[in-house]
């Protein structure tokens, strides 16, 4: 027999679609339903013949939470306990905020989750916030989440809150895209009084296009001249443009980016054509649909026609390159090489017109130490000289070049190229001693600095220098990924290293790494300490193309401090 203390009723609406009268006996919630209109009418149980409203309950298609009125959690649905990547047994019969703490960093967000709580509590009916703060616990961080929040007290007979039912819709997507479209269209406004630059925005569900200011200004339109649609830019996109724009742009949607840019030729109000840069933002649905695109167009038509005649100029300079007896290069001020001349190609038989890969006509026993020198040239700015040896397509033989590069600088001293030249100095090498090469391969060998060449995302590697294979064995290094040469070292987070200075471009040091060094190759390793170096190698448009790893032994120094600190405790040094 059940104990009348034990039972109550209440009827409540979920969001206008279920109405239930919720009846619990003592341990258990029991209902009987019947489908009346479009809602669900929940009636007093009988003794009989009725199924357990627990199940109903957590099926719910909605965020749902019982809590009892001192905040304690004794129920929830399924699919907010989904959501929280816990089990029921982990949250039934704990508080709320034991289970969910406060971001301290944000006070308030508390205070407004209490203050939908503590009014269902006191006024005894629902109170709804379409907007608060309330962020989940990471790890040992917070991440930022906006919710809408609604809570319905659940009475007895007594006209007493037995229950709060606690619903909560996850808003923080809606929320930051809103935030952004709001800072975009500030950095437009922005961007379009200091550059005289005409903002503009593309609804692309409903074909709407919208000119900001300057219009008039940069291209003559007044806004009324200017149709709604989409075909208000269409039209004056130049002809010769048009279709390769188009070609951009619809990739970088099928590709989900958020930015695009273009260069092309616009048609003013009085017939002429304008060189413009244009950038958009676009924004996304969760299922990846764009949905609105703003942007700015800048006038570059001077600095259009500067460039041209800078084309012009180079032209005539790389004439001059061709008809030398050298084989001769440029590079940009950042160490990416723009041009070979045909003397180049002639002799290391690369397709022409390629610059991309030079280094793999290099002899792989000086590819690392040209790629160190000319990196810290183009880091210093100081001439480069460097002889090495280069490979001739023809009889496969290599030769030996002194490469001369000097860097050309502007009125403000700042280097606009690089201008270099090989001059083939074989004869005069091959009559030094023939043991130089085996005095430099012991240097190699005996130096405590290490060198490793990545290239690309997959961090293939292309060359190694012999102290590798002391930290490593004897493995194969050349064209296999680091994946492939390394993957002990997966545990150690040393993949993510790497990802962290290929996309960032940052250099990072960890110095001090204890590990253990075959030195002189007979499988009896040493204790060593080394500091590594990750270096991000950059290509003429400053994106990362590779990477440059060095190792610097310092096991001297490390256990020169360790005995001083030792003597400076009192203890005696090992």
């Amino acid at each position: 027999m059940v104990c009348a203390a034990e039972y109550f009723s209440q009827d409540y609406t979920f969001q206008g679609n279920y109405q239930i009268k919720f009846c619990y006996f003592g341990n258990f919630y029991a209902a009987k339903t019947e489908l009346k209109s479009n809602s669900i009418t929940v009636r007093h149980p009988s003794t009989t013949s009725l199924p357990m409203l627990e199940p109903i309950f957590r099926a719910l298609p909605r965020l749902y939470a019982v809590l009892t009125p001192d905040l304690v959690i004794v129920e929830i649905t399924d699919i907010l306990l989904k959501g929280l990547h816990l089990t029921r047994e982990q949250i039934l019969g704990h508080s709320l905020f034991d289970l969910f703490p406060n971001n301290p960093n944000q006070p308030e967000s508390r205070v407004a989750v209490m203050e939908c709580l503590q009014h269902a509590l006191v006024h005894k009916e629902p109170f709804h916030n379409p907007r608060l703060r309330y962020d989940i616990q990471l790890g040992a961080g917070y991440e930022e989440r906006y919710w809408s929040a609604t809570t319905v007290p659940v009475l007895n007979d007594a006209k007493e809150v037995q229950y709060l039912i606690h619903e909560v819709i996850d808003v923080t997507d809606k929320i930051l895209v809103e935030r952004l479209h709001q800072q975009h269209q500030e950095q437009l406004h922005l961007i379009s009084n200091a550059t005289k630059a005409v903002a503009w925005e593309y609804d692309i569900a409903t074909d709407r296009m919208t000119w900001g200011e300057g219009l008039q200004e940069v291209f003559g339109y007044k806004p009324e001249e200017m149709s709604r649609g989409g075909e208000s830019w269409d039209s004056r996109v130049h002809p010769d443009d048009f279709e390769e724009v188009q070609r951009s742009i619809q990739q970088a949607l099928a590709n989900k980016e958020s930015t695009w840019t273009g260069e092309y030729r616009f048609r003013k109000a009085d017939g002429s054509y304008a060189y413009i840069l244009d950038q958009g933002y676009t924004t996304y649905t969760p299922e990846g649909e764009p949905i609105r695109t703003i942007g700015s167009i800048i006038d570059i038509t001077q600095n259009h026609d500067t460039q041209e005649a800078l084309r012009e100029s180079d032209a005539r300079f790389h004439h001059l390159l061709e008809v030398l007896p050298h084989m001769a290069w440029t590079a940009s001020p950042k160490g990416k090489v723009l041009f070979f001349n045909d003397n180049w190609y002639s002799y290391t038989g690369m397709r022409r017109g390629q610059t991309d890969g030079w280094i793999g006509t290099v002899h792989p026993d000086d590819s690392a130490m040209v790629l160190t020198n000319w990196h810290d040239a183009v880091a210093s700015g100081n001439t480069f000289e460097i002889e090495y040896r280069i490979r001739h397509h023809l009889d496969g033989r290599y030769r030996w070049f002194l490469e001369r590069g000097l860097p050309m600088r502007d009125a403000n001293g700042n280097i606009t190229l690089w201008i270099g030249t090989y001059t083939d100095i074989d004869d005069q090498k091959n009559t030094a001693d023939e043991r130089d090469d085996d005095k430099l391969e012991s240097m190699l060998r005996l130096a405590p600095v290490h060198l490793c060449l990545l290239h690309g995302p997959k961090h293939v590697c292309q060359y190694v220098t012999p102290g590798v294979y002391k930290l490593y064995g004897n493995r194969s290094y050349i064209g296999r990924t680091a994946r492939e040469i390394w993957p002990e070292l997966e545990p150690m987070g040393f993949f993510e290293l790497l990802h962290e200075v290929y996309t960032k471009g940052r250099t990072v040091y960890i110095n001090e790494f204890r590990t253990q060094i075959d030195h002189d190759f007979n499988g009896n390793p040493r204790d060593a300490y080394l500091n590594f170096k990750y270096q991000p190698l950059f290509d003429s448009t400053s994106r990362v193309e590779g990477i440059m790893i060095s190792a610097i032994e310092v096991t001297s120094l490390v256990k020169a401090r360790l005995r001083a600190e030792a003597l400076a405790r009192g203890e005696s040094g090992p």
